[in-house]
């Protein structure tokens, strides 16, 4: 069952009692020799074509991924073979934070709710030339919030990417719908297939700006950057602004809290276009806090988003979340944009156990 971070505790980046979790994002650029030149009467090999997928091969995909995912697996060389882009970024992180302090963590709640079958939504993209192509898929899962006393079931918004026609399809991004109904309305063309594109005609935000636009309005004293933001939005910022400060006070003299916004700005995977005219853009950021208590002053965690840091008495730590939002942008210049689906979850974490 995946674990994630409490939406509270992804606002504020602390916990006093529960450890919070999350990354920083890293890209892996490919280093090598040039590919030699070919000779002048070779023709590169011809694309090979494939048809539109079907509903059942698309639910087949989704199913099959996301109980990998699903898998609570500390090997590297798993996650590569079954993940792409933000959750194979996130999943190497805990993997480097399980190298340091072990694979061990308290169980996850015995009366959590059981496995089902239920309805796998899906929209895929794509053409057939044998180019890359893309799943939106939407069904419920297992899941269950770091300190939480009970697993629930939830509505879990993926996207899944094939690179080319043959190649494997991997898990690139997840993200939690508010209600497990609330599905994400994608429009679908004559050929039956989701229409995408990010062309910013007619809508209240460039689809292409505004992951860089929200983190910018939710973590710096920027302001709106022309975007009309929801209500809701205008409540987490103001909700993690007075958290923050929350926290300095409680920390008290002597302790240091450093925070830390990485925001990346360019949307992962195409832009989803949606039956009333909008479009579904999905953003990732990385928050980091820096904790340190002072002198004879140590935090335990009684429940946690890495395995082997709960039951040590920390001196000092830093907390890395993956956060992962699903942003609405609607049709026509006046309306709000606002969260579709967020995820928040554990990256990586170091820290420095007490020796009081």
């Amino acid at each position: 069952m995946r674990r994630s971070v409490p939406a509270a505790l992804a606002v504020l980046l602390v916990a006093a009692a529960t450890a919070g979790c999350g990354g920083q994002t890293s890209k892996a650029v490919a280093e090598g020799s040039a590919t030699p030149a070919l000779p002048a009467t070779s023709s590169p090999a011809a694309p090979v074509k494939a048809p539109p997928l079907s509903e059942e091969e698309a639910r087949g995909i989704v199913k099959d991924l996301t109980a990998k995912v699903e898998a609570d697996n500390f090997d590297a060389e798993y996650w590569k073979g079954i993940t792409e882009g933000p959750l194979l970024e996130q999943q190497l992180a805990v993997v480097e934070t399980s190298r340091k302090y072990g694979t061990e963590r308290p169980s996850v709640p015995s009366d959590s709710p059981p496995k089902n079958d239920s309805a796998v939504h899906i929209w895929s993209t794509g053409k057939d030339d044998g180019s890359d192509r893309w799943i939106l898929g939407a069904h419920e899962v297992e899941g269950h919030t770091v300190g939480e006393a009970k697993g629930e079931t939830v509505l879990r918004w993926s996207l899944f990417h094939q690179q080319r026609t043959g190649a494997p399809w991997l898990a690139a991004f997840l993200a939690r719908a508010p209600e497990t109904t609330a599905l994400p309305g994608v429009a679908v063309g004559p050929d039956g297939r989701a229409v995408t594109g990010a062309d910013a005609a007619g809508l209240a935000a460039d689809p292409a700006k505004v992951c860089g636009q929200y983190g910018d309005y939710l973590h710096t004293d920027t302001g709106a950057g022309g975007v009309k933001w929801s209500q809701d939005v205008a409540d987490v910022k103001a909700a993690s602004a007075a958290g923050l400060k929350a926290m300095r006070k409680d920390l008290g003299k002597g302790a240091k809290l450093d925070v830390a916004v990485d925001v990346n700005r360019a949307p992962h995977g195409p832009v989803w276009r949606t039956t009333d005219g909008g479009a579904l853009v999905a953003c990732t950021a990385v928050s980091k806090v820096y904790t340190e208590l002072g002198p004879g002053r140590a935090t335990t965690f009684s429940s946690s988003g890495w395995a082997g840091t709960t039951g040590i008495p920390w001196a000092s730590y830093t907390q890395r979340i993956m956060g992962l939002t699903v942003l609405k942008v609607p049709a026509g210049a006046s309306g709000e944009v606002s969260v579709a689906a967020e995820s928040n979850l554990p990256y990586s974490f170091e820290g420095t156990k007490s020796t009081g």
